[in-house]
């Protein structure tokens, strides 16, 4: 089970005047895909979102159809303007519906590899409607802004060896079904 821990303290409050009405089609799954992306000296990258009092890995929404993988990608793209391809996945997380009426969710968080600090820096361009602000902090202060959610996660896959291989299934054109 997660932890709860109150807001970070200096949090900023959120602006949502910049926030835009969302027209993806949600998944039948929900997910999320997230990237832990780090520098030569361990620090990883975290980005604060307009909304909510966390703190996160670089990710969102996976969409309909989407492979994880995919979406890690995408949303890295669209959030930080930056193409990493995902290496392995690094750790999946499962939580329990939080309210009558909605569903599990899972979280994907795949290895977007050890980068190069400035040359990174410079290429992240914020999207500024979804993202606050962005920083390379080390795993022990990261953890304690980052949702308690993720940095579980984050502990439990360090603290244990790597126990399953992730493949995505590539659609293959086939014969229709038969009716």
């Amino acid at each position: 089970m997660g932890r709860r821990r109150p807001a970070p303290p200096g949090s900023p409050t959120p602006d949502h005047r910049h926030a835009q009405v969302r027209t993806r089609v949600a998944p039948a799954h929900p997910g999320t895909a997230r990237g832990l992306i780090r520098d030569h000296d361990g620090r990883w990258l975290i980005v604060r979102p307009v909304q909510g009092p966390w703190w996160h890995l670089p990710g969102g929404l996976i969409e309909q159809d989407e492979p994880p993988s995919r979406a890690c990608q995408r949303e890295i793209r669209e959030e930080l303007g930056l193409e990493l391809p995902p290496g392995p996945l690094f750790v999946v997380g499962w939580n329990p519906p939080r309210r009558p009426g909605s569903r599990a969710q899972f979280t994907f968080v795949f290895d977007m590899g050890v980068h190069v600090a400035d040359d990174l820096a410079e290429r992240i361009r914020l999207q500024h409607n979804e993202l606050l602000n962005w920083q390379w902090l080390r795993p022990h202060q990261a953890r304690t802004l980052l949702h308690p959610d993720i940095a579980d996660r984050l502990d439990h896959a360090h603290a244990t060896r790597p126990s399953a291989a992730y493949h995505e299934a590539t659609p293959q054109p086939g014969p229709e079904p038969q009716r």
